[in-house]
């Protein structure tokens, strides 16, 4: 199921990955034939990688396959899902939120939503944008509901109000005492991708139209991503074929609850978002104020007050970032045929990002490994002189 997917690829990639440290490469053609021979010998098809800094491309290639069948090659353009890194999207939206007065994090969603969303074992505590962007908010992803919540092929509404108004209200279909945890909201972290979805639904009821529509007219479009966006259709020709194990391949998919893991995008696209946080750190004003970024990446949990559940491999929370304690900020992603990294060295500000087409909890199984060797090749190339 996806929400087993989803964790088990966190779980895999921090444990494989902790122990990473850097080393100074003679140049990016050490990083290319290290990253070409993990290609090579590992039963991933194709991945791009990109690394940047604020102000420059230090490193793009694409290596392997889009296609097996057609051997159409992987590059740096071609476009696939991006599962969970989508959702730090999602704490960019609800930052710019923010900036326009729509609401504050740590306003109770009663007060945004059309619907009400409490725990019924804690009527009294509100659930608040805050918790939602830290997964402390107690809401719990019901298996049987959420693997329901794929959509064969391209032809996705985009619309999750109806999900999530059958989710939270008492009298929707699939409502349930077990689509909460029996602990209070605020106290204990646990992952949550329909949490996460209901923390875009806040930022599409204040926008007056889709999450979807928002993104693509805030983020995406100006920011020239124009191979970006939420179904195959509008992302352009260069898609990459999905493979689980075996290498075989998956059917077309979308996703019900889009905002969590839905994005479409390419290694060169996805790196101009993540650029707009790089500028932010160094105190640019841009698609976000530099103070709007600081509050989006600030660690939310103080020493001494981590939450319950919190794994020591990701010590802490942004809003929708996460602190890895291989020592980046960002985020993985692993869905059906999809493998994702992004992260952002704090001491740098470089930005590195690896895509790659295949995934799935078998898949992760049997060739995780290879997958993390090249996201540790990436982390532990530092360029001997950055461009400036």
């Amino acid at each position: 199921m996806r929400q087993r997917r989803r964790v088990a690829a966190a779980t895999l990639f921090a444990s494989l990955i902790l122990g990473t440290s850097a080393r100074a490469e003679n140049g990016a053609a050490d990083l290319e034939r290290e990253l070409a021979a993990l290609q090579v010998g590992s039963h991933v098809p194709g991945f791009c990688v990109v690394m940047f800094d604020a102000d420059h491309m230090i490193y793009e290639k694409g290596f392997g396959f889009a296609d097996l069948a057609a051997r159409r090659p992987y590059t740096v353009t071609t476009v696939q899902p991006i599962g969970s890194i989508s959702k730090t999207l999602i704490g960019m939206a609800l930052m710019k939120g923010v900036e326009r007065g729509w609401f504050k994090l740590d306003d109770d969603v009663n007060t945004i939503l059309p619907f009400p969303v409490r725990n019924p074992a804690f009527p009294d505590r509100p659930i608040t944008l805050r918790q939602l962007a830290t997964h402390t908010s107690g809401i719990v992803d019901r298996e049987t509901v959420y693997a329901a919540s794929y959509v064969p092929g391209d032809r996705n509404p985009l619309r999750i109000d109806a999900f999530l108004k059958s989710y939270f209200s008492k009298d929707g279909k699939t409502y349930s005492k077990r689509n909460f945890a029996a602990t209070a909201p605020g106290s204990t972290y646990a992952y949550s991708n329909i949490g996460a979805t209901l923390a875009a639904y806040a930022v599409e009821v204040k926008a007056g139209e889709s999450y979807a529509d928002f993104t693509r007219k805030t983020f995406l479009q100006p920011m020239g991503m124009k191979s970006s966006g939420w179904t195959d259709a509008e992302t352009g020709a260069d898609h990459a074929i999905l493979y689980g194990e075996k290498l075989k391949p998956y059917p077309l998919y979308t996703l019900a609850t889009y905002p969590d893991g839905g994005l479409r995008t390419s290694c060169t696209d996805l790196a101009r978002l993540v650029t707009a946080v790089l500028k932010g750190r160094a105190g640019e004003d841009g698609i976000l104020k530099a103070s709007a970024i600081a509050a989006l990446l600030k660690p939310e949990f103080a020493a001494g007050e981590i939450p319950a559940g919190l794994s020591a491999k990701e010590p802490n929370q942004g809003i929708f970032w996460q602190y890895r304690r291989e020592g980046t900020i960002g985020h993985f992603g692993g869905d059906p045929g999809v493998t994702t990294f992004m992260g952002i060295d704090p001491k740098t500000n470089i930005g590195r990002i690896v895509l790659a087409n295949v995934g799935g909890e078998e898949a992760l199984r049997a060739y995780g490994g290879e997958l993390a060797a090249i996201w540790r090749a990436v982390l532990a190339h530092v360029p001997a002189v950055a461009p400036k």
